[in-house]
C-alpha cells in the first residue's frame, strides 16, 4: 500500500520531482563519464607509461569521494525543499491518522524510486557522455584516435551504484529525522512563513555596497599586480578580501538596486515591477549566504573549465618554444673527483658504448657557474616579490655561463648563424619574464655586469629567449661568455644536444628513449658513477600531456559538479520562494493582472536572480584568468567551448525553473 502511495505521488507530483531528478540523473551521468575514463582506449594512448595511469587512477579515485560530499549535500538540500513543499501534505496526511512512521515509510519509497530511476537514467546517460567526454579530451590532447571503440565500465558502474546507493540511504535518514521533528501545526501552517529580511536600512545597504566594491576593487587590483606569485600570506589576503567583498556584496544588493530603480519613475511604476523589485529584494536579502556561495562556485566552474580548454594550446606553446631539440642529455659534474673522465659526457658514452650515427647531428657543450647571483646582479631593479620568486623557482643561485663557441654549435645546430663576441662582450640568455622585466632597467641604466673585477658589455639590448637545451618549460637564465674568459669557473654540467634526420626518426627515437630509461634506472652504475640525466623532446611531450590530461579531467569534473550544484540551489531556492508566494500571485489575480504579466515579471525575477551572481563570478573570472595569463595563452576556442558547456547546462536549469514556477503560480487555484 505505502509503495502504491508513493507512486501516485511521484505520478501527482512529478513537475515537482523534474529539477530533483534532473539534477540526480546529471550528477550520475557525470559521475559515471569520468571513473570510467581510465576504461577508454583513446585516453590509455595518452601516455604508456604506468605510473601515469596509476597517478590518474588515484586522482579520479580522491576527486570522486569529494564530489560524492558535495553532491551529497545538495541532494540532501533539494530533499529538504520537496519535504518543505510537501509539507500541507504530510500534515493532511497526519490529521487523517497517518503516523509519523508511516509517513517516513512513503518518503522512502518515493526517495527509492525516484533514486533508482535516476541512477539507471544517468548511467545510460553516462554511457553514450563517456565516449564523447573521451572523444572530447583526446582531440583537446591531439591524441591519435584510430584505436577508439565503444566501452563500458563495468567497474564505473559499480563505483556510480555504490556512492549513490550511500547517499541515498544518509537521504532516507535525513527524511526520517526531518518529518520526527515536525509538529502537525507548522506543518499545515508551512505556507503561510516568510522569511526574515536581514537588512531594511537603506542608508547602511549603501554603505555596505561602497565597501563590498571597494574591497573587490582593492583583490582585482592586488591579483593583477602580483598574479599568483604573491606570497602566501598576500595572496591569502587578497582572496579573503574578495570573498568578503562578494558576500557584502550580496548582503546590500537588494536594497541599493531598488534605491536606485525607484529613482526612475517610469521604470519603477511600468506594469507590475514593483512587485517583481519586493520579491527579488526578499528572495536576494535572505538568501545572500547561498548567492555568495553560488557566485564563488561559478567563478571556479568557469576558470576550471577554460583552464582546462585552454591547457593544451599552453602546452603545446610551452614545449614548442622550450623543446629546440630531439633529445638532449647533461652530466652532473662532480667538482671533487678531480678525474676529468669522470666529468665528460662524451667520455661517459665511450664507456658504455654508445655510438652517435652520422645522420644524428649533435653538439657538445659545457656549462658553469659564475662567481655572481641573479639576485645581486639585478638587486637594484627587482621587486622584494620578484626575490622572492627567483628563491621559488631556485634562480638565487650562482648565474650559468656558456662560452661562445659552445653556443655557436648550439645554434648552429638548429640552422641559425654564428654569433661573434668580442672579449669585453656578454649575451644574455633568458626566458624569465620576472627577470627579463627588470633587465630593461638594468640595462637602461648601466648596459654593463662586472664579473670577478671585470666590466662586460652586454652586446644584446633584449634577453635572447632561446633554450639551449630541451627544458620542458622550466625557467632559465645564461650568459654568453667569450671563450678566452679570465674569471672563476666551476663546470656545473657537460651536455650533448641532438637533432633527427626524418628519414630515421623512429630508429633514433627508439635508441634515444631506450638510453635514456637505462640512464634513469642507473643500470650503467658499475661502468660509471657519474650522474647523466636525459629525455627525447617525444618523453617529454608525453609527460607533459599526462599531466595536461589530469588537469583536464580534474577540470571538467569539478567543473561540470560545480555548474550543476550551482544552478540545482538556484533553481530549489526558486522553486521554493514560488511555494512560498502563491498567496501574492492570488492576489494579483484578483486585482486584474493578466497571466501574461505574471508570467512577464516571473521571467524578471527569474533572470535577476539567475544571473546576478553569474555576472559577478564572470567579472571574477575575468579578473583571475587576466592575472595568470603569463601562465595560461588566450584561445578563443577555449573561451567559446567554457561559454557553451556554462550556457548548455545554466540556461537549462533556468528554463526548467521558470517553466516550473510558471506552473505553480499557473495551478494555484
Amino acid at each position: 500500500m505505502f509503495f502504491k502511495i508513493a507512486i501516485n505521488n511521484v505520478k501527482r507530483s512529478f513537475r515537482d520531482y523534474t529539477i530533483y531528478f534532473l539534477t540526480l540523473t546529471l550528477a550520475v551521468c557525470i559521475f559515471y563519464s569520468f571513473n570510467s575514463i581510465n576504461s577508454q582506449n583513446s585516453i590509455l594512448e595518452l601516455n604508456k607509461n604506468a605510473s601515469f595511469m596509476i597517478t590518474l587512477n588515484k586522482l579520479i579515485a580522491g576527486t570522486s569521494v569529494f564530489v560524492s560530499f558535495i553532491l551529497g549535500g545538495l541532494i540532501i538540500y533539494a530533499n529538504k525543499f520537496l519535504i518543505k513543499k510537501r509539507k500541507k501534505e504530510l500534515g493532511i496526511y497526519m490529521t487523517l491518522g497517518m503516523s509519523k512512521r508511516k509517513i517516513s515509510k512513503i518518503l522512502i519509497f518515493e526517495t527509492l524510486l525516484i533514486g533508482v530511476l535516476s541512477l539507471v537514467v544517468g548511467i545510460l546517460l553516462g554511457i553514450i557522455v563517456s565516449q564523447g567526454l573521451s572523444l572530447l579530451v583526446a582531440n583537446i590532447l591531439s591524441v591519435d584516435l584510430n584505436k577508439y571503440k565503444f566501452i563500458i565500465s563495468l567497474s564505473a558502474v559499480g563505483k556510480s551504484v555504490l556512492y549513490f546507493g550511500i547517499i541515498y540511504l544518509l537521504v532516507m535518514i535525513f527524511n526520517q529525522f526531518t518529518i520526527s521533528k515536525y509538529k502537525l501545526i507548522d506543518m499545515l501552517n508551512a505556507t503561510k512563513k516568510n522569511e526574515e529580511v536581514k537588512l531594511k536600512n537603506s542608508f547602511i545597504s549603501l554603505l555596505i555596497f561602497i565597501l563590498s566594491m571597494a574591497l573587490l576593487v582593492t583583490a582585482y587590483t592586488r591579483i593583477l599586480k602580483t598574479g599568483l606569485a604573491a606570497g602566501n600570506g598576500e595572496l591569502s589576503v587578497t582572496v579573503m578580501m574578495g570573498v568578503i567583498g562578494t558576500l557584502l556584496f550580496f548582503f546590500s544588493l537588494s536594497n541599493f538596486f531598488i534605491h536606485i530603480v525607484q529613482k526612475s519613475k517610469r521604470i519603477y511604476l511600468k506594469d507590475i515591477n514593483i512587485f517583481v523589485l519586493r520579491q527579488i529584494n526578499n528572495k536576494i536579502n535572505t538568501n545572500f549566504l547561498s548567492m555568495t556561495v553560488i557566485c564563488l562556485m561559478l567563478f571556479l566552474t568557469i576558470t576550471l573549465l577554460f583552464t582546462a580548454f585552454d591547457l593544451k594550446g599552453t602546452v603545446d606553446k610551452n614545449l614548442e618554444e622550450n623543446i629546440p631539440f630531439d633529445a638532449s642529455a647533461f652530466l652532473v659534474v662532480d667538482n671533487k673527483n678531480e678525474d676529468p673522465k669522470v666529468n665528460d659526457i662524451e667520455e661517459y658514452l665511450n664507456k658504455i658504448n654508445f655510438k652517435f650515427e652520422t645522420y644524428e647531428k649533435h653538439s657538445f657543450y659545457d656549462e658553469y657557474k659564475l662567481n655572481l647571483t641573479i639576485e645581486n646582479l639585478l638587486l637594484e631593479y627587482l621587486s622584494s616579490q620578484e626575490q622572492i620568486d627567483l628563491k621559488k623557482n631556485y634562480l638565487d643561485g650562482a648565474v650559468s655561463a656558456i662560452k661562445i663557441s659552445d653556443y655557436n654549435s648550439i645554434i648552429k645546430l638548429k640552422g641559425q648563424e654564428a654569433v661573434n663576441l668580442k672579449e669585453n662582450e656578454v649575451l644574455v640568455v633568458s626566458n624569465y619574464g620576472r627577470v627579463n622585466s627588470a633587465l630593461p632597467d638594468y640595462m637602461k641604466n648601466e648596459n654593463s655586469i662586472n664579473i670577478d673585477d671585470k666590466v662586460y658589455t652586454i652586446k644584446n639590448e633584449t634577453p635572447i629567449e632561446e633554450s639551449i637545451k630541451n627544458t620542458g618549460g622550466s625557467k632559465f637564465f645564461y650568459l654568453i661568455i667569450p671563450d678566452n674568459f679570465k674569471g672563476d669557473l666551476q663546470t656545473e654540467f657537460t651536455s650533448f644536444n641532438v637533432l633527427y634526420d626524418d628519414r630515421y626518426f623512429e630508429k633514433s627515437e627508439k635508441k634515444f628513449s631506450n638510453l635514456f630509461n637505462k640512464l634513469s634506472e642507473d643500470q650503467y652504475r658499475d661502468i660509471s658513477p657519474a650522474l647523466v640525466i636525459g629525455s627525447t623532446r617525444d618523453q617529454i611531450q608525453d609527460k607533459e600531456n599526462g599531466f595536461a590530461a589530469i588537469i583536464v579531467f580534474i577540470g571538467l569534473f569539478l567543473g561540470l559538479i560545480f555548474i550543476i550544484s550551482s544552478a540545482a540551489v538556484m533553481a530549489l531556492q526558486q522553486l521554493s520562494d514560488a511555494s512560498d508566494s502563491l498567496e501574492r500571485y492570488k492576489s494579483l489575480k484578483k486585482i486584474g493582472v493578466t497571466e501574461k504579466l505574471i508570467n512577464k515579471a516571473i521571467l524578471k525575477q527569474s533572470l535577476i536572480y539567475f544571473f546576478v551572481p553569474l555576472g559577478l563570478a564572470i567579472i571574477h573570472s575575468i579578473v583571475g584568468i587576466t592575472a595568470v595569463n603569463d601562465i595560461l595563452a588566450f584561445h578563443y576556442q577555449s573561451i567559446i567551448a567554457s561559454f557553451l558547456f556554462l550556457v548548455i547546462i545554466y540556461g537549462a536549469y533556468f528554463y526548467a525553473t521558470y517553466a516550473g514556477v510558471k506552473n505553480i503560480v499557473k495551478n494555484s487555484n
